[in-house]
């Protein structure tokens, strides 16, 4: 596995992005990144890409990150329909890269990291929290100087939730990480019972209070609150992703009832679910007939060697 390591205190700058959608039948067409690094976000696979010579599966969940100067092509059509988020940004100049090695030679402390660390290929349980974040970049407007310096925080926030669920990975006991993973499926799958955190510590046969302790260990919060957080999150995609009333989207999120969701949502997120879905009334999508356009702000521009259209493959490739 390749990964790709730069300073904590530094951010990212957001380039542009967008949502696409394909139908059957779709490849995705020979691409090239003149300095730009690219995050894929499938929401809707399997897409089939290969980059350099290195072929990638993507299906629902995963994500790709691509580096600059490196032909990327897809290799086979689309057995079903395709969708996936796509972001260009500029990472740091002080960026290393660390190709064919594995997560826990590059001896880096989880519990005070000092830089990020993203995966060549990731996959994500749930995409719900991550899709809300990149709802929040989408939307701002990268042509006003306070939106950009914004857009660039969500991108280094977008960029951290990986990093952090990487670094996940070295911090516990295998079997601790495999059965917390098993749990939080399985709460998932559950979720419309709000299970009780008795009935989680059944399901794993471990006693509710060492369950609390490891699952907050392992996950950073308490499986009470994990269990409003995924609630949170599913209400927050169904908000940004769909035209759903308010009282489905309680009804579709599992709370008990409209006004309990209501008075949590504003709790957890500072405003009613209303107000948060008008938030995110625009966003940029492209499909296979339409192919992006990208309105790059000049301040971007100046990062990189040549962008009249950053996706146009050289002549000697």
């Amino acid at each position: 596995m390749d990964y790709y390591t730069f300073d904590i205190d530094n951010t990212v700058t957001f380039m542009v992005g967008g949502v696409f959608t394909a139908q059957k039948g779709w490849k995705h067409s020979p691409r090239y990144h003149h300095g730009d690094y690219e995050l894929i976000i499938c929401t809707q696979g399997p897409l089939y890409i290969k980059l350099v010579d290195t072929e990638y599966t993507l299906n629902t969940n995963d994500i790709l990150f691509v580096p600059p100067y490196k032909l990327m092509a897809g290799t086979r059509l689309s057995p079903g329909n395709v969708e996936f988020y796509w972001l260009h940004f500029i990472l740091p100049e002080n960026m290393k890269v660390f190709e064919n090695t594995n997560l826990e030679s590059l001896a880096i402390d989880r519990q005070n990291p000092k830089v990020f660390v993203i995966p060549r290929q990731f996959r994500f349980t749930n995409l719900d929290h991550l899709i809300v974040l990149i709802h929040q970049l989408l939307n701002s407007d990268v042509q006003n100087v306070y939106d950009r310096k914004i857009a660039n925080y969500f991108s280094t926030m977008i960029l951290m939730e990986i990093s952090k669920s990487t670094l996940n990975q070295l911090t516990y006991e295998t079997s601790d990480i495999e059965r917390i993973d098993r749990l939080k499926e399985w709460i998932r799958a559950n979720l419309y019972k709000s299970p009780s955190v008795v009935d989680m510590a059944e399901e794993v046969q471990l006693n509710p209070q060492y369950l609390s302790r490891l699952f907050k260990k392992v996950t950073g919060v308490p499986p009470k609150k994990y269990l409003l957080q995924l609630k949170i999150q599913t209400a927050q995609a169904l908000l940004v992703r769909t035209n759903l009333s308010i009282k489905e989207i309680s009804a579709g999120s599992y709370f008990e009832n409209e006004k309990l969701f209501m008075r949590q949502f504003k709790q957890f997120c500072g405003m009613t679910p209303s107000k948060y879905r008008a938030q995110f009334d625009e966003i940029y999508h492209n499909n296979q007939i339409i192919s992006p356009v990208l309105p790059i702000p000049e301040e971007i521009t100046k990062h990189l060697n040549d962008v009249p259209d950053f996706g146009r493959i050289p002549k000697n490739k």
